[in-house]
């Protein structure tokens, strides 16, 4: 039997192309600007290997950055500037204006990942329909949401302890937002 046709090289094989996803996401994420169309790519990507074997990072992932791109960089710059307003809500001595901050970062969290998740799912839907179905699985979805939400902040939590992380868990991190995000709608198929 040769090395090739074992399960353990096939497994191999498999980790390799998520801890390359992981690492492609971050290199196109690097300009700050371009982390959601990277968002996007990426779980296109894990959308595409469900379909099929694992394989064709690239062109998958290009084809996935391609998708609604224009919205996508305007999502970035708005995610940008609410990162940096929250940050400054954060540093007042105001608890009030803590808790704020900590809330609409969340909330927003939530509404980035359910907007992502419908961007990599639906190529072909208007902005107002896109904004709309997101908002609408925001509240329908909730929990979800929530997890997925909390798992990027323990995800970002581990990355500031030990930066080397992102390059070894980001492939693994975005297989489980797949696994969760997907869930729904293999329940509705």
């Amino acid at each position: 039997m040769k090395l090739v046709e074992t399960k353990i090289y096939s497994q191999l094989i498999m980790i390799t192309d998520y801890v390359l996803l992981g690492i492609l996401w971050v290199v196109a994420s690097l300009p700050i600007i371009t982390i959601v169309p990277a968002s996007v790519a990426t779980l296109y990507v894990l959308k595409q290997w469900r379909n099929s074997a694992s394989g064709q990072l690239l062109y998958h992932f290009y084809q996935g950055v391609k998708k609604h791109f224009c919205i996508n960089l305007l999502i970035s710059v708005l995610t940008i500037s609410i990162y940096f307003t929250t940050n400054l809500l954060l540093q007042e001595n105001s608890q009030i204006l803590m808790i704020s901050g900590y809330v609409v970062s969340i909330i927003y969290l939530m509404f980035l990942v359910s907007w992502i998740n419908n961007c990599r799912k639906n190529e072909h839907m208007s902005i107002f329909t896109l904004f709309e179905k997101s908002s609408l699985d925001l509240v329908l979805s909730f929990g979800r949401m929530l997890f997925s939400s909390m798992l990027i902040f323990g995800f970002t939590i581990l990355i500031f302890l030990f930066p080397p992380f992102i390059f070894i868990f980001a492939g693994a991190i975005w297989k489980l937002l797949d696994l969760i995000l997907s869930r729904k709608s293999r329940d509705s198929e």
